[in-house]
């Protein structure tokens, strides 16, 4: 097979986040910047396929002889190898990993479990693919190495779970042939791609919503509601956002958690807040999918400017906020941008709404400065650009 690549996006979400687990609707974007795979054959007389993962600076090794062997063996257990067998074939993965665990996890490490479950991802990702090729009986025959490195912040609210199961997904279902680099765009592919990186995220996260995987598959702008899938928001143009890092460690889990026990005190109050969040991606939609139509889209801007300031506020009354990211919305407004919160907030990421003409603004650079003398992290960059691509190298 030839060498290739995959980038893959990360993502944000422009509106409706929290309230998306309540079943209301979100919008979700990818960013410009995320996860890059690279796929090489390698001419070493070598008897195991080789993934190095860059940003947990860890190498992970499979024995080609020991995964054809587990593949026989879950090819005997499922007559025929389906996505609805994905739950069995996790516990078949977990099975088979933990009699390995000792030679392939450091268990030492501070990073233990993420490396775990990154592993985990691989090994099931790369099964999943070769059970449910086209040809049959594949197996791992020749030594490859697969590169992953990320721009990503992993556990900020970017999607790096996603990004990073997505380009794993379509690495292992190009190599098992399920499509190939003049193909994998074709819807069917897409949603091939989209359902196995949702199956990484559920290693990484237990129940996720579906919208990571979804819009870093796809990429544009999507408009999802969990249980119901996505509806595309055509937009002309990628908007200009300043994704603004926090530094601020937190667990998406646990504010979940927090927000959830906070709706179940106050239900009227809460349910009230999720339904105002459905009416602000509502409104906010026909401004995005306009955006551009005009040779001046000053009054959309300013609406827009003003739908995140009211999303911020929405989210503040949640109790998702943190110092620090107060301290970003205060010395943007200073200077006459409305920011956001984007995921689950308490931490992670801002973005700042850019005007188109931003690069020329002496306003913006004074903003950039005072933000990275603040000590956080800064990066303009785009929000619903491209989706996951691959290419030969």
């Amino acid at each position: 097979m030839l060498n290739f690549q995959v980038k893959s996006p990360g993502k944000i979400i422009l509106h409706g986040e929290h309230a998306v687990v309540y079943h209301k609707p979100a919008l979700a974007a990818v960013v410009g910047v995320g996860t890059t795979l690279k796929f090489q054959n390698t001419t070493e007389d070598s008897s195991k396929v080789s993934f190095k993962l860059e940003a947990l600076n860890t190498i992970f090794e499979i024995d080609i002889a020991s995964f054809n062997a587990f593949l026989k063996r879950c090819r005997s257990k499922f007559s025929e190898y389906k996505l609805d067998n994905a739950v069995q074939l996790l516990e078949e993965v977990r099975l088979e990993l933990a009699k390995q665990q000792d030679e392939t996890i450091d268990l030492g490490s501070p990073k233990k479990q993420q490396t775990q479950k990154a592993f985990i991802s691989i090994y099931y990702l790369l099964a999943g693919a070769i059970l449910s090729s086209p040809v049959k009986d594949l197996e791992l025959q020749q030594p490859f190495t697969i590169t992953i490195d990320t721009e990503l912040n992993i556990g900020a609210g970017l999607g790096s779970s996603a990004s990073y199961g997505a380009a794993l997904a379509s690495a292992f279902l190009a190599y098992a042939q399920h499509f190939d680099l003049t193909n994998y765009k074709d819807e069917e592919n897409q949603q091939l791609i989209s359902l196995w990186a949702f199956e990484s995220e559920r290693v990484m996260h237990g129940t996720p919503s579906g919208i990571d995987n979804t819009v870093c598959t796809y990429g544009g702008m999507l408009r999802f509601v969990k249980g119901q899938g996505f509806q595309p928001v055509k937009i002309l143009r990628p908007l200009h956002i300043l994704l603004v890092d926090s530094k601020v460690k937190r667990s998406t889990a646990d504010i979940v958690a927090k927000v959830r026990h906070l709706g179940e005190t106050f239900p009227e109050v809460i349910n009230a807040i999720w339904n105002a969040c459905e009416a602000l991606v509502n409104t906010a939609i026909p401004l995005y999918e306009n955006f551009g139509t005009c040779q001046d889209d000053s009054e959309k801007f300013e609406k827009l400017e003003q739908l995140f300031q009211i999303n911020n506020d929405l989210m503040k009354a949640i109790g998702v906020t943190h110092p620090k990211l107060e301290q970003i919305f205060s010395i943007a407004f200073k200077r006459g941008f409305f920011s956001k919160i984007t995921g689950a907030g308490a931490g992670g990421y801002a973005i700042v709404l850019l005007p188109e003409n931003y690069a020329s603004n002496e306003v913006y650079w004074k903003l950039k400065e005072e933000l990275e003398g603040a000590g956080f992290g800064v990066h303009a960059t785009t929000a619903g650009g491209e989706g996951l691509r691959m290419e030969p190298l």
